[in-house]
């Protein structure tokens, strides 16, 4: 899992959308220089990772915008929000 990860950021770091971009790479670095390989049960081997919160946040983005385009929107979800005004932006 964390070679696909990586895999995106990868593909991301390239994007035409410079914040995407800038991020990706941000992201891609910081994994590779805080990111450990370590074993587990039965000696199988996995990478420990730690995020703050806003690196977190931003991997999701990161994955979401990979999947732009992937996966065909059906429906309105956010028009069926129940709470929040309409223009609300907090």
């Amino acid at each position: 899992m964390f070679d696909l990860m990586m895999a995106v950021l990868e593909r991301n770091a390239a994007a035409e959308d410079v914040p995407t971009r800038n991020s990706a790479q941000d992201l891609m670095e910081k994994r590779m220089r805080f990111s450990r390989r370590c074993r587990g049960v039965g000696g199988k081997p996995y990478v420990s990772m730690r995020m703050y919160e806003s690196e977190a946040s931003e991997m999701i983005w990161q994955l979401l915008y990979a999947c732009s385009g992937l996966y065909p929107q059906k429906k309105e979800y956010s028009a069926e929000l129940k709470e929040g005004g309409e223009g609300d932006t907090r």
